[in-house]
C-alpha cells in the first residue's frame, strides 16, 4: 500500500515512468496469476492518478494492458475457484478512469476502446468471461 501511495503522489518518478509502464505491460506473462494481475492493475491506477506525471504516449500501452485483463480468457479463469470476475470489473473501472482523465491526450482513444469492446462482443467464439469483460467495459 505504501508503494502504491508513493507511485500515486511522488513528483520525482517521471524519469522512471517508462519502466513502470513496461512492468504493467507484462500482464500477458502472468495471466495464470490473478494476484499478480491485480497488483499490476493497481500499479497502473497509481500511475494514472499521479498528477505530476505526463502519461502522453504511454496511455495506449496502459490501455492495452487493462483491456487484456478485462477481455482475454486468462489462464487463471480455467479454475472456477479463481475470482477473475472481480479482476475484470476492476479493469473496466480502470479503463473508464484512464479515458476520463487522459482521453484528451490521445486522439481516437474513445473509438479504439469501443472497437476493441465491440470486436469481442461480436465474436461468438469468445468465451463468456471475455463477453463479460466487454459488457462491463462498456
Amino acid at each position: 500500500q505504501v508503494a502504491l501511495q508513493d507511485l500515486q503522489s511522488n513528483s520525482k518518478i517521471a524519469a522512471l515512468l517508462p519502466y513502470f509502464v513496461y512492468v504493467v505491460s507484462g500482464v500477458k506473462s502472468v495471466s495464470h496469476d490473478l494476484e499478480q494481475l491485480n497488483r499490476l492493475l493497481h500499479i497502473a491506477r497509481s500511475l494514472i492518478q499521479n498528477r505530476f506525471l505526463s502519461l502522453g504516449s504511454y496511455v495506449r500501452s496502459l490501455i492495452g494492458s487493462v483491456l487484456y485483463c478485462a477481455l482475454e480468457p486468462l489462464a487463471a479463469s480455467i479454475n472456477p475457484l479463481n475470482d477473475h470476475w472481480t479482476l475484470r470489473d476492476y479493469a473496466a473501472m480502470l479503463l473508464s478512469r484512464i479515458f476520463w482523465t487522459h482521453g484528451d491526450l490521445v486522439s481516437g482513444l474513445y473509438h479504439q476502446i469501443l472497437l476493441s469492446l465491440q470486436k469481442v462482443l461480436a465474436d461468438p467464439v469468445r468465451p463468456l468471461c471475455s463477453h463479460y469483460g466487454a459488457v462491463v467495459g462498456l
